[in-house]
């Protein structure tokens, strides 16, 4: 007995040690510090949005995060609040323009003081340049500025989940937000252009519209990054996968249009079905088709009289889109297509029809298509663009 109790001892510490071993950083107790400086950490608000290119020279990126996106409304203005604050950082600024150490600067706000923490990375490898025979440091990582500072916000937008049941107050409460500027150097703060901060919440909501924020969800996430060199939203590729970005699937129904030659004659088509999207919203989208696909072939009979002849197909279709925001730019396409509906002599029986990977700008796709029969008999090659309105 003795011996059994002292093994079942025995296992149970192994268990414990193998749990402690698996831990993850999410369960990790943070030290004071990081708890005061560093939590949460830098794209981890339900609220976050980037912004690229903030400098005249285009670098230069500032991020914001929110704990919430009704928090977006009571932001003051950012241009100020980062003038506020330079009278403090300038000292140690300045100190550090001359060497090519990494550094992550944290500034707080709220307190009876400001408070101010600098993490130097002067262990990490260092890298050099020889210019003229001489050896000189060269700097290849960008520095981190983060402040962190309150804003006061109603009592309906201060919980994530609207619950106001274990304070009943309706008193405005202070909030949190974080405004994080990635610099090539920590002195480029004061190369900031004029309202460049500002601007980008303008941009944001220009892209939001007015009223976008009054009727989001405070349970949901929203996401989103800006090119401010051009003024472009370049992820997701639309304004409704802000909200819960990422891996979220979509089947809706879809139309298109269409016009190519084929047959030796200009033929339009129209097409109507489903559309599943499967989409990594931040970095591409993939899409999965299920079409009818009507063809219409024009002819004159020998009294002149203007003759159609509608020729369906019933056409599976797959397309992969990356989200780089380019004007023209090759597309991953892939369709099959099979004869349903025949009437005139411009198809055989059982005749199928095959697309390839093609180009596209915006909603305008151009792509190759090819009809055959049987075995790839009678293959007839043909230039299709489609409207696609998504």
């Amino acid at each position: 007995m003795k011996k059994l109790f002292l093994c079942c001892l025995i296992i149970s510490g192994l268990a414990s040690g193998l749990l402690a071993q698996n831990r993850t950083y999410y369960d990790i107790p943070l030290n004071r510090a990081d708890a005061t400086f560093n939590y949460p950490k830098i794209g981890m608000g339900k609220a976050h949005f980037s912004f690229w290119g903030i400098l005249k020279a285009g670098s230069g990126n500032m991020i914001l995060d929110l704990n919430n996106i009704k928090h977006l409304k009571y932001l003051p203005n950012l241009d100020s609040l980062v003038k506020a604050i330079k009278p403090n950082l300038q000292p140690m600024l300045d100190s550090f323009k001359n060497d090519a150490f990494n550094r992550r600067i944290d500034y707080l706000t709220g307190g009876l003081f400001p408070q101010i923490r600098v993490v130097n990375h002067d262990k990490a490898p260092q890298q050099f340049v020889i210019k003229d025979g001489v050896m000189n440091e060269l700097k290849t990582t960008q520095d981190t500025i983060r402040i962190k500072a309150y804003v006061q916000v109603s009592k309906e937008d201060v919980s994530l989940y609207n619950d106001t049941r274990y304070n009943a107050s309706n008193k405005p409460e202070m909030q949190p937000f974080y405004l994080t500027l990635v610099l090539n150097n920590a002195s480029d703060l004061y190369s900031l252009p004029e309202n460049s901060l500002q601007n980008c919440i303008s941009r944001l909501y220009q892209e939001l519209g007015p009223d976008y924020v009054a009727n989001a969800n405070p349970k949901a996430n929203y996401s989103a990054s800006f090119a401010m060199f051009n003024g472009k939203m370049f992820s997701p590729g639309k304004v409704k996968w802000i909200k819960n970005p990422g891996q979220v699937p979509e089947l809706v129904p879809n139309i298109y249009a269409g016009m190519q030659f084929a047959k030796g004659v200009f033929v339009p088509s129209f097409s109507a079905g489903i559309r599943y999207t499967s989409a990594n919203r931040t970095h591409s989208t993939s899409r999965f088709y299920a079409m009818w696909e009507p063809h219409f072939f024009f002819s004159k009979d020998l009294l002149n009289n203007v003759i159609t002849d509608r020729n369906d197909f019933l056409t599976l279709r797959y397309i992969h889109l990356e989200n780089k925001q380019a004007p023209f730019d090759f597309v991953g396409n892939v369709s099959i297509g099979y004869l349903i509906s025949r009437k005139g002599n411009w198809f055989e029986p059982n005749t199928y029809k095959v697309g390839l990977p093609g180009v596209r700008s915006g909603w305008l796709q151009l792509e190759p298509e090819f009809f055959f029969h049987g075995f790839v008999k009678g293959v007839s090659p043909s230039i299709k663009l489609t409207i696609h309105y998504e």
